[in-house]
C-alpha cells in the first residue's frame, strides 16, 4: 500500500483533515489502505503523470478545495431540503414558491449548467448542459451530495 508522504499529510493537516479522514474520503477504511499516489492524489500514477517527482503535487490543493466546495453544497442544500419539506406538508402555494425559489437559487449557485431542476420524494434532481439524463444530486435519505443517475426511475417528471 502507498503511503501518504510527509508533504501530502501536511498539506492535510494545514486543511484540518486526517490522512484517516481523506483516505475514509475516497473509500479506504484508514490512510493504512490509502490506494492514491504518495502525494495525496486519488490517481495513483500522480508523480511522473501529473508532475514530476520533484514538483508539488497540484492535485492536492484542488481536492482539497472540491472538498471544501462540497461541504457548503451540502450545507447549502438543507434548508432547501427543510422548505421543500414544509412545502410538501402544508400544501400551500406561499411555502412551494418559497421551496422552489430556494432550489433555484442552489441550483444557479451550485450547478449553474442545469437546464432543467426539480424537487422529489428523494431529493434535488437537475438535468446538466452536457446529456440528456437526470441526475439526484441531493439525495435526503443520506444528506448527501454524491451525484446518482435517475434518468429512468418513475417518480421523476421533466
Amino acid at each position: 500500500m502507498t503511503q501518504l508522504n510527509q508533504e501530502a499529510r501536511e498539506t492535510l493537516r494545514w486543511a484540518g483533515i486526517t490522512p484517516g479522514q481523506w483516505a475514509k474520503r475516497h473509500g479506504y477504511e484508514s490512510a493504512k489502505d490509502w490506494r492514491g499516489d504518495e502525494c495525496g492524489c486519488t490517481d495513483d500514477r500522480c508523480i511522473g503523470y501529473h508532475h514530476d517527482a520533484t514538483d508539488e503535487c497540484g492535485c492536492l490543493p484542488a481536492l482539497i478545495e472540491e472538498l471544501r466546495r462540497d461541504e457548503r453544497k451540502l450545507a447549502a442544500a438543507r434548508p432547501v431540503w427543510t422548505a421543500h419539506e414544509r412545502a410538501t406538508e402544508s400544501g400551500t402555494v406561499e411555502d412551494r414558491a418559497a421551496a422552489d425559489q430556494l432550489a433555484a437559487e442552489w441550483i444557479a449557485e451550485y450547478n449553474p449548467g442545469a437546464t432543467w431542476h426539480g424537487l422529489t420524494a428523494r431529493g434535488i434532481v437537475y438535468r446538466n448542459q452536457w446529456n440528456d439524463r437526470t441526475w439526484l444530486i441531493y439525495d435526503a435519505d443520506r444528506d448527501s451530495i454524491e451525484p446518482a443517475d435517475v434518468t429512468n426511475e418513475t417518480e421523476i417528471s421533466a
